[in-house]
């Protein structure tokens, strides 16, 4: 099946159009035998996903993207997020946040259990938040420093080393999820795992890296929320076969690429789309501590007025995403239409600015390069910051050093394609406050810190007023060069199966909102 257009092929059209603009201005039923013997009136759920899980741990799983349906099918969190990133109960029947928001307590539900028979109890919970705290895992940070303590076996008290408005969130992601204890002890739960989810994994009928089977659980107290006895998940890393596999009935669904977004509605699948990243430049080095030249802010306000966003996402997006300067999503609070046109597309006034900055010379950075993402780009950014002398040497990366090398600061700028909430505290929390995982040379801003401090605290339409005094700080001071909002796509056979994209984090349903 022909694709309508590769990304490398929309970057070449974005650099010539933008260098030109320069110059002027200066099927099958996939259910027919495929089920086990006797259980062909079982509804099966067949979802592709795009990357291979290489365990089962809960301290090793990620909270975002499409990978995260295997482990929710087998882990229940404490906590759970509606669309409009409100949190609300869960496994944890109720949950209260202390107004100095260090302190979170949940009540688990009475009677849960595991898929052995265990209790799902408050030991649980204890044993796997601690084992996220030093698993390894990338969701680590978020409980770092965070001590837990159980009263009895249905309460869990969480106590925060500093304000932590994002605890109950925290709870709904990875970090929330409940394993077995002595699974974690064993370590067999990486590769069989009890579950406390909705579903439980059969390893029969399951090949590790390509397809993994699981059967609903009656025992499960939110059982009745699950519409499909069995959910498989097949693994499928390339974008085309996934989309092929949607048109030829093999699969109910799986995350597609903007660039397949016109096709797959032209044959006839349910496209559903959400601004769910912002795509563009992570200036890390925004105190100049190995770039001396991006801790002056007309550097990195220069850096912003070299890209034309409008082109970015005509050409590069296929008009499948819209300009802006803001890493908040548009759904967010903190966003602000009008901070949109703080930096208009200016070749000469960014000249101007490196100039009046005394880098009319230029300077020279390293940027990490990697096939699927940042190398398919880079040749927009090197030509773009070209133009106002910064000289970008691309560093290729490659094997299990490449997130750490980007996370430990190696790079004091680098392309981005971050996922965004609607809870704009989240987004604040991943990526502003010292000692997040996406700040990653861990700036600090005397201005900015009240704001953040204040933030963790706030309620209401105070708030909200924060959150957008923190957004326009950061978008004044040129923290980050977004290019886009991009949206993010997720397609079905019908829309019956999933009418909406109910995760906050708008990349694809909850398990249980698919019909």
């Amino acid at each position: 099946m022909k694709r309508l257009v590769s990304r490398r092929a929309a970057v070449a059209a974005v650099v010539s159009t933008t260098m030109a603009s320069i110059v002027v201005a200066g099927c099958t039923d996939k259910n027919a035998g495929a089920e086990p013997s006797g259980q062909k009136d079982q509804r099966t759920l067949t979802l592709g996903v795009s990357g291979e899980a290489q365990s089962f741990d809960p301290a090793l799983q990620q909270s975002g993207g499409d990978q995260r349906w295997r482990w929710q099918a087998t882990f229940d969190t404490l906590l759970h997020c509606e669309s409009d990133g409100t949190v609300v109960p869960n496994a944890a029947e109720s949950y209260a946040l202390s107004e100095d928001a260090t302190t979170l307590t949940m009540t688990l539900r009475e009677g849960m259990i595991f898929s052995d028979g265990s209790p799902v109890d408050s030991a649980a919970v204890k044993a796997t938040i601690e084992h996220m705290k030093e698993g390894g895992g990338s969701d680590a940070g978020r409980v770092a420093g965070v001590e837990v303590q159980t009263p009895d076996d249905r309460t869990v008290v969480l106590e925060a080393p500093r304000p932590t408005g994002q605890l109950p969130t925290f709870m709904c992601l990875a970090p929330g999820a409940i394993a077995e204890p002595g699974q974690i002890i064993s370590g067999a739960v990486a590769s069989t795992p009890v579950s406390s989810g909705p579903y439980e994994l059969d390893s029969g009928g399951s090949t590790s890296g390509s397809i993994y089977r699981f059967e609903k659980r009656d025992d499960y107290w939110n059982a009745d929320a699950y519409a499909y006895d069995v959910i498989e998940f097949v693994t499928m890393p390339d974008s085309t076969a996934r989309l092929n596999a949607l048109m030829s009935g093999e699969i109910d669904g799986a995350v597609i690429d903007f660039d397949q977004a016109a096709e797959a509605r032209a044959v006839g699948l349910h496209v559903l789309s959400n601004p769910g990243t912002w795509t563009g430049l992570y200036i890390n080095d925004r105190a100049g501590e190995t770039a001396p030249a991006l801790g002056d802010v007309r550097v990195r306000r220069a850096m912003n007025m070299v890209f034309d966003r409008e082109d970015i996402a005509e050409h590069m997006f296929t008009g499948e995403a819209t300009p802006t300067t803001q890493i908040f999503n548009p759904g967010s609070t903190a966003y602000d239409p009008a901070l949109d046109t703080t930096y208009p597309f200016d070749v000469a006034e960014a000249r101007r600015l490196m100039e009046e900055a005394g880098y009319e010379n230029g300077f020279e950075i390293e940027v990490p390069s990697e096939a699927e993402g940042s190398a398919v780009y880079n040749p927009l950014v090197i030509q773009q910051l070209g133009m106002i002398g910064i000289r970008v040497k691309e560093v290729p990366l490659t094997g299990p050093t490449a997130i750490s090398d980007i996370l430990g600061g190696r790079f004091p700028v680098m392309y981005s394609r971050m996922s965004t909430s609607t809870s704009s505290l989240f987004s604040i929390v991943e990526a502003l406050e010292p000692g997040s995982i996406w700040n990653v040379m861990q700036t600090e801003d005397p201005k900015l810190q009240p704001l953040l401090d204040e933030a963790q605290i706030a309620r209401g339409d105070r708030a909200d007023q924060i959150y957008r005094e923190i957004n326009e700080h950061v978008v004044d001071e040129g923290w980050f060069v977004p290019w886009v909002a991009e949206n993010t796509f997720f397609a079905v056979s019908d829309a019956s199966i999933a009418p909406e994209m109910t995760d906050p984090f708008r990349f694809n349903p909850y398990l249980k909102d698919f019909k």
